[in-house]
């Protein structure tokens, strides 16, 4: 988070726990729907695996978030700093958003 960015309290964490579960139950019966007689073992499975498909979609828009930001003219500074990482870290993560930011930022 940026020094302007106020922590989510733990009201709004709750929220976002709760819609997170939710998502992940629905995306774990959509899996399991071809098995009406699914036990216990298929439905964490199920659950397991809907939770790697949300991990991997939320890494997606998170690069789409990163670029945006660049494009917005976020430097890697910012931008490191609003998902907890350092400067350094986010150059690692995404290269070349330099030049992307660069270009916002020019008249």
């Amino acid at each position: 988070m940026t020094e302007t960015t106020p922590p989510l309290n733990p009201a709004e964490r709750s929220r976002i726990t709760d819609a997170v579960d939710e998502l992940t139950v629905q995306i774990a019966r959509r899996l399991c729907a071809d098995n009406p007689h699914a036990g216990e073992r298929e439905v964490r499975l199920a659950v397991l695996t809907a939770a790697r498909l949300l991990s991997a979609e939320l890494d997606t828009h998170l690069d789409r978030a990163a670029r945006g930001a660049a494009r917005a003219g976020a430097d890697y500074v910012e931008i490191g700093a609003a998902v907890g990482m350092s400067r350094q870290g986010a150059r690692r993560r995404w290269p070349g958003l330099a030049d992307l930011s660069r270009d916002a930022r020019q008249p």
